[in-house]
């Protein structure tokens, strides 16, 4: 259903936003379009249409009152409210696309390497390839780029373990998940449908396009990149295992002397 056209279509909801109640009221709104859009035959777009509106709702919702999420209860639901609705969608837009970086920010990785090393050993977040992370920029060697997401998959943050700082240019910046990926088929397929075909085909902004990222040199496989990634893989085993042992010394009220 590609060739459908998203209609403008208003979505009636004056809960406070994020309030419990907001949330009731875009279930409702989202019933009440797809019923008035239902079709009785095999192409039915409805529900498409519906999660469409509610989607561009929570999104004017959110730009312009940027701190309304930070740290509310409502968080989690307000993503997985989110995320459920671009995946009834039979294509996603650039706007939706581009919005990833928006939700990406909400992930609350620090500033410096060291820091999320931390997190990691605390379960939070766990390194993942970097493989598509590693294209060379004049600014930094790509080759010490390194990619954690968060342990639901949602949130993605490089890092250069040379300079120990976070990364967010165009090129090699992390971005938002709407389908975290897995083995699991159909969790694969959602991944590829609506976060790796939007990417190649918007890239991560509007700044310079996949083919052109594409294009440039990759450190991906180097031996700096080797080098660099087994020795920070060492250091978060290390951290790990310090972090356990403390912890059962805790428990057992022994004295830690790692």
């Amino acid at each position: 259903m590609k060739d459908l056209v998203y209609p403008s279509m208003p979505v009636l909801v004056e809960a406070d936003s994020i309030s419990e109640e907001y949330f009731t009221e875009l279930s409702e709104q989202y019933d009440q379009i797809q019923s008035e859009h239902k079709k009785w035959y095999r192409f039915d777009s409805s529900k498409g249409i519906a999660s469409h509106a509610i989607v561009t709702k929570m999104m004017d919702d959110l730009v312009g009152n940027e701190k309304l999420l930070n740290g509310h209860k409502q968080f989690n639901l307000f993503v997985d409210t989110f995320d459920h609705h671009v995946k009834q969608l039979p294509y996603i837009t650039e706007e939706i696309h581009y919005f990833r970086n928006e939700l990406n920010r909400y992930g609350e990785a620090p500033e410096l390497l060291a820091e999320m090393i931390e997190l990691v050993a605390c379960g939070k977040w766990q390194l993942f390839s970097a493989r598509y992370h590693r294209y060379e920029v004049s600014e930094y060697d790509a080759a010490y780029n390194v990619k954690f997401i968060s342990s639901d998959g949602r949130f993605e943050v490089v890092y250069n373990a040379e300079t120990g700082q976070i990364i967010n240019d165009p090129v090699n910046m992390g971005t938002y998940n709407f389908a975290p990926g897995s083995i699991h088929p159909w969790k694969y397929y959602q991944h590829h449908k609506y976060d790796k075909v939007a990417w190649k085909k918007w890239s991560n902004t509007n700044q310079i396009s996949y083919k052109e990222i594409t294009k440039k040199q990759s450190r991906h496989g180097s031996t700096e990149q080797k080098k660099s990634t087994e020795e920070l893989q060492k250091l978060i085993e290390d951290i790990k295992y310090v972090s356990q042992t403390c912890r059962s010394c805790r428990l057992t009220n022994g004295i830690c002397s790692v």
